[in-house]
């Protein structure tokens, strides 16, 4: 079974199908509206609930510009800034004197609520029999605690931080096992940023640089267009993508577009290959008859048809 960014993807994809039964679940039968800030840019990554999930990590200690674009490299200063203070402005967050943000009593009770409510929804749906998913949630368990044990690169600031919201030990399997799709993640975020991050660029440059590379944008306007939400205006990624002409990463063409170099194409392959081995060099500690067996797991979960019941609270 090759291990690339294919594998990592199935991870997301069967967490996807679970996120995707429970959204069905509350759309038969929708709960109270949340609050309008927690529907604001709800879905990325800059935005007043992927926060407060960090606001959660970073606790008892505070959260800052500068730690929240330690993982959120790709958004800008500005944008983080200014949804930090939308968040205090509805007394999520506590601003002191040093800049710093505390979760507040009415923050902690917002996410307290979401875990509720989670779990609830979670609590609904058979996704497959007690015994395999008991069995899915052990390797990847396995797995996790061997990434803990990386080395610098890929370093595990992410992982660490997303095992510190992870769920208490007797929370129920299913729950156990979203979490456990979140810590996935996080590695996998170390672990590509270690890879590109060697190369000295700013991530907004390197995720300009990834859409070009990719083929999803192939001038400066649709790169724009594509990253708004991260905050950073057209001269930015003008600026950005010239950076790149001159590093001969990128040549422009006719109509101002941009191509990827023979040099670009052999760095963007370099960073995948640095991000797949630092990822899966934990997987040492499965066998390979596990990581079969694991991989078909998650392909029942990703393709099983998901049966729910409406939670009590719900009805």
């Amino acid at each position: 079974m090759e291990r690339n960014a294919a594998l990592y993807d199935l991870f997301m994809e069967a967490a996807g199908a679970v996120y995707t039964a429970t959204s069905q679940l509350q759309a038969r039968n929708p709960p109270p509206a949340p609050p309008l800030l927690l529907q604001l840019r709800a879905g990325l990554a800059e935005s007043p609930g992927w926060f407060l999930a960090q606001a959660a990590e970073f606790d008892p200690e505070p959260l800052t510009v500068e730690l929240l674009r330690v993982r959120d490299i790709y958004a800008s200063e500005r944008i983080v800034a200014a949804l930090l203070e939308l968040m205090a402005g509805e007394r999520w967050l506590e601003r002191n004197s040093s800049g710093a943000y505390h979760l507040t009593a009415f923050g902690r009770t917002i996410l307290q609520q979401r875990r509720t409510m989670r779990a609830e929804l979670l609590e609904a749906i058979t996704p497959l029999p007690a015994k395999q998913l008991d069995r899915l949630a052990r390797l990847m368990q396995r797995l996790i605690a061997a990434s803990l044990q990386s080395p610098e690169p890929p370093g595990v600031w992410c992982l660490v931080h997303s095992r510190r919201r992870a769920p208490m030990p007797a929370a129920p399997p299913l729950v156990q096992l979203m979490h456990y799709f979140d810590d996935i993640n996080a590695f996998r975020d170390d672990a590509h940023m270690a890879a590109w991050q060697p190369f000295e660029l700013a991530g907004y440059a390197w995720e300009a640089f990834t859409l070009i590379c990719t083929g999803e944008a192939s001038t400066s306007a649709q790169v724009s267009i594509q990253l708004a939400h991260r905050g950073y205006s057209p001269t930015d990624y003008n600026a950005a993508l010239e950076q790149l002409v001159q590093r001969e990463w990128l040549s422009l063409g006719s109509a101002q577009t941009y191509r990827i170099t023979a040099a670009g194409r052999a760095a963007h392959a370099h960073a995948e290959q640095l991000t797949n081995g630092y990822f899966y060099q934990p997987w040492e500690a499965l066998t390979d008859e596990e990581i079969e067996e694991m991989y078909t797991l998650l392909c029942q979960l990703r393709d099983s048809p998901l049966e729910a019941q409406l939670p009590s609270s719900h009805a």
